[in-house]
């Protein structure tokens, strides 16, 4: 067994509790090396815990024999955390390059708190110097400043296992006036990445008051998305976690904040699909109604085209509102909750800036040193410090933005850079969010934690909360309204807006998922399952959740809707047809409840009963394909064979269900047209991918109709064989 498989399988058992065989595990590896780090620690935890055996085994009481077992767990569990990460700092890439780029910084507590409060003193005391030299000295402050603070951040991220101090220490450092709201930032970052992929007590405590006690809203929020992805499910030795968790979840504030983030990271895990829907569905129709053209030499603008003008003196008013309607689409989905950049900004994370992992957690700021080049470009232009305040983009997009424009501001033309400095150069891009807001403040950084996870270039070696790649002992989720953890607290009490919100939006997995770890009185919660089991494939147990929700509300359209949908999939159609006229009652112009009392009366053989709303329907919807798929079958039951033959030929030359091929070959085959009916079948057969087995099957599903026109289950065997 390798040294990876042993840690794990330590851990794995810490957590089902077995001490002993632990320790025996373990000791494996301290036999092999005896020089790892806590080799002294794990002898004392041995000896302890012989002690506690030999001290049962001669059958002493002890009150606290629980107490000191967990301790003793918690102990052992510290020894292979550190292990853990001693482990990877010398194995793991990611880690190999944290562990390199920290160099054995001083990691004292007094030293970080000095260096991080002179930092803001001697910001200050440049007003003191003149010109050039306040210039010089700038740079060499900044320079010297964000070296020491990669150096912290890799060093903090794979940092050992935290004492109570160590809590103590960087709780009050990120409360603290006197330290630069970015540094804090970027430090609860990193105590968030060590957290996420390795638990730590004691660095979820520190998130925890962070985001309790926090003013600064970055701070916080960072620190809410920090202790959330922190959660690890059986950590049962450490009855600390849970007990802080059902704390924070008394306050229905936190509860409605852990409501938005849930949402936010389903946004979030969306963002390469809505990529694909604007490449798809809005950037083509945006470029034809701009004046814009895609040439061999990138986007140019194209000449105006006169006689268009002269002739359809509407069509740029026309353009103009379309192109604004694909912009305001655009919007709206961000305005949601979309991540739009991410498909415009992704390829522009290949500049040397984003091999270091620091700069994908650290705010935008204009004195950043990768940024010193750019600046002296623009010169006198307030475009960076426009983007940093009205830029609609997280901070990685914000520095691709200006890396990149670092490459093309020579060759802008003079009038261009004139509008880059005015509040007008952003347009569209420009943020309207109040720069506190906490709901926008999460939202840019969650799609900075995206963008580092799905594009940094050993984002591989870490647990991935937005996919679960495999990686370490716990597997990171962001959908974390289905923990344990979370089961029977406070937050039951938005799950079912949760819940309402992951029906809306298609979600039926994560619904089902969600549904099993709490219960509601409220009627919605009843349809919601009745709903699941649709989806799942169990329409027959929906038709009780839905009768209960029917006892609070008789005319609930929802529960109606679903309890007739469910009786349609279990072929109920007696109870199908009296929902739907039910429904009908309460809105008799609704052409869909009409047409599916239709179908219900068809299988129930009533044909008859349906005739003249049938026509209607034709009437009404005349292009409707639905209402001619019915009508056509009403006609076939009601051996109108030539009207049922040109709907179906009509349904057949326009665009066609698989369904449409089978039922034109039983109205051929009613009218004696067998070889006609035989390669309509075949077509079902090739564009269904079903074989002669299933053929055989609808057959037997549809024997009412075939037997109808005394077409025996000797023809149905015989017309296998034409099939084939």
């Amino acid at each position: 067994m390798n040294v990876e498989d042993i840690l794990s399988k330590a851990v794995n058992l810490l957590m089902d509790k077995w001490l002993g065989k632990a320790i025996e595990v373990l000791e494996q590896l301290y036999i092999q090396h005896p020089s790892l780090i806590g080799h002294r620690e794990f002898d004392s935890i041995r000896t302890d815990y012989q002690l506690m055996v030999d001290y049962m085994g001669k059958g002493y009481p002890d009150r606290q024999r629980e107490s000191l077992y967990r301790a003793l767990l918690q102990r052992l569990y510290r020894v292979t955390a550190n292990l853990e990460i001693s482990w990877r700092c010398k194995n793991t890439g990611a880690y190999i390059d944290a562990f390199r780029t920290s160099d054995h910084l001083n990691m004292s507590h007094d030293l970080i708190r000095t260096v991080l409060e002179a930092f803001v003193s001697e910001i200050a005391m440049l007003s003191l110097r003149s010109g050039a030299e306040r210039e010089r000295r700038k740079n060499e402050l900044y320079d010297r400043h964000h070296q020491f603070v990669d150096r912290l951040f890799n060093a903090l991220w794979t940092s050992c296992q935290w004492t109570d101090e160590d809590s103590a220490f960087y709780t009050d450092l990120l409360l603290s006036p006197t330290i630069v709201s970015s540094d804090q930032q970027i430090i609860v970052s990193a105590i968030s990445m060590g957290a996420m992929n390795l638990f730590d007590v004691n660095k979820f405590k520190t998130l925890v008051s962070v985001y309790r006690r926090s003013t600064d809203e970055s701070v916080r929020q960072r620190a809410l998305v920090g202790w959330v992805l922190s959660v690890f499910e059986g950590m049962d030795i450490f009855p600390e976690q849970e007990s802080l968790v059902r704390e924070l979840c008394q306050d229905p504030a936190v509860t409605h904040e852990l409501l938005t983030l849930q949402i936010q990271f389903f946004y979030s895990q969306d963002a390469e699909k809505d990529n694909d829907k604007i490449q798809r569905d809005i950037m083509p129709d945006l470029m034809r109604s701009s004046n814009l053209a895609i040439g061999r030499l990138g986007i140019i603008e194209k000449e105006d085209d006169s006689i268009e003008h002269v002739l359809h003196q509407d069509a740029e008013d026309k353009r103009m509102e379309q192109m604004e309607e694909k912009v305001r689409r655009m919007m709206e989905m961000q305005k949601q909750g979309s991540d739009i950049y991410f498909g415009g900004f992704r390829q522009m994370k290949r500049f040397p800036f984003f091999r270091d992992m620091v700069n994908w957690f650290t705010p935008f700021y204009l004195e950043h040193p990768a940024l010193r080049t750019t600046t002296q470009r623009l010169g006198d232009s307030q475009f960076l410090q426009i983007l940093m305040d009205k830029g609609n983009f997280c901070d990685s997009d914000k520095y691709s933005f200006a890396l990149a424009l670092e490459h093309v501001i020579n060759q802008l033309p003079a009038n261009m850079k004139e509008v880059m400095g005015s509040e007008a150069a952003l347009g569209s891009l420009a943020s309207t969010d109040d720069p506190q807001d906490a709901v926008a403040i999460r939202r840019t950084y969650l799609q900075d934690l995206y963008r580092f996870f799905r594009l940094y270039r050993t984002a591989d070696d870490f647990i991935n909360p937005f996919v679960d790649n495999g990686k370490g002992n716990f597997m990171g989720d962001t959908f974390f309204f289905t923990y344990k953890t979370f089961m029977g607290t406070g937050l039951d009490e938005v799950k079912l807006r949760m819940a309402l919100h992951l029906y809306r939006h298609h979600r039926f997995t994560q619904l089902a998922e969600l549904l099993t770890t709490f219960q509601s009185d409220d009627p919605r919660y009843a349809i919601l399952l009745g709903y699941t089991n649709i989806n799942i494939g169990r329409p027959e147990a929906a038709y009780q959740f839905f009768d209960k929700a029917l006892q609070h509300e008789s005319d609930n359209l929802w529960a109606l809707k679903g309890k007739a949908r469910a009786a349609l999939a279990c072929e109920d159609y007696s109870t199908a047809e009296k929902v739907y006229a039910h429904l009908l009652k309460l809105d008799p112009a609704h052409k869909n409840y009409t047409l599916n009392r239709c179908v219900a009366l068809l299988k129930l053989d009533r044909a008859n009963e349906i005739r003249d709303d049938l026509f209607r329907l034709d009437y009404q919807y005349p292009d409707d394909e639905n209402v001619k798929r019915v009508l056509a079958w009403a006609m076939l039951s009601d051996n109108c064979l030539e009207k049922a033959s040109k709907i179906y030929d009509r349904l057949l030359a326009a665009t066609p269900t698989c369904e449409d091929y089978l039922n034109a070959g039983y109205c051929q085959w009613a009218q004696g047209n067998t070889r006609r009916a035989a390669e309509l079948f075949r077509e079902w057969m090739t564009r269904s991918k079903n074989s002669r087995d299933q053929l055989l099957e609808e057959f037997r599903n549809d024997a009412g109709i075939l037997n109808r026109y005394n077409i025996s289950e000797t023809d149905c065997f015989l017309m296998l064989s034409l099939v084939e």
